[in-house]
């Protein structure tokens, strides 16, 4: 075999294995039975990111580096096809969460050619620090995006454990990582807003 088809044999046995994106399921329902996927999600999350980048930008007076923002959104959750998707409310749960993650995106990219590996891996780990202004947008959206669904769709929290559907355990979930943009906070408070509005939640 040459380099060149060495290369992309390595490309191909990632995508398809990132093509099990569509095949893992996360704890979101959908309106006619069964849950999202990961690449439903990762869409949406892409889609508004890239609406509301200038807006942020605007806000906080950065430079918003978008095509960094939407790689992010592409590969957030790519571990998730190994370690499978973890309830937001469930904190015994999210206790090794990371380090699981670390492990399965290190698998996931040691099938990529060298250079390929160390810029994805470089971009995963900067979204999960959270620290430069496009990894906060990614985990902020990422965090409410559920929360548009839910109320879109009408399917409310049906799925979730008493304590944790009410308004008030969703805002201690929701608005500390909004919290570092009033745009941001705004769609997350609208939308809960509405899913108040139509009784959604136990309390």
């Amino acid at each position: 075999m040459s380099e060149s088809e060495s290369d992309t044999s390595k490309i191909l046995s990632f995508l398809k294995v990132a093509r099990h994106m569509q095949t893992t399921y996360r704890f979101t329902p959908k309106p006619d039975g069964g849950f999202e996927n990961d690449a439903e999600h990762s869409w949406s999350v892409a889609l508004t990111c890239m609406l509301v980048a200038t807006r942020i930008e605007e806000e906080l007076g950065v430079k918003i580096d978008q095509l960094k923002m939407l790689r992010m959104t592409i590969v957030h959750d790519l571990a998730e096809i190994i370690t499978g998707d973890t309830k937001t409310w469930d904190d015994l749960a999210r206790v090794d969460k990371e380090k699981k993650e670390r492990m399965a995106v290190n698998d996931l990219f040691d099938k990529l050619p060298n250079d390929l590996a160390e810029d994805l891996l470089s971009l995963w780990e900067e979204c999960e620090k959270r620290e430069s202004i496009e990894a906060m947008i990614v985990k902020s959206v990422d965090r409410f995006d559920p929360v548009i669904h839910r109320t879109v769709f009408n399917l409310g929290w049906d799925n979730v454990e008493d304590e944790h559907a009410t308004s008030v355990a969703l805002d201690s979930r929701q608005l500390p990582r909004h919290a570092f943009s009033k745009v941001l906070t705004s769609i997350y408070t609208q939308v809960r807003d509405e899913a108040i509005s139509k009784k959604m939640f136990r309390g």
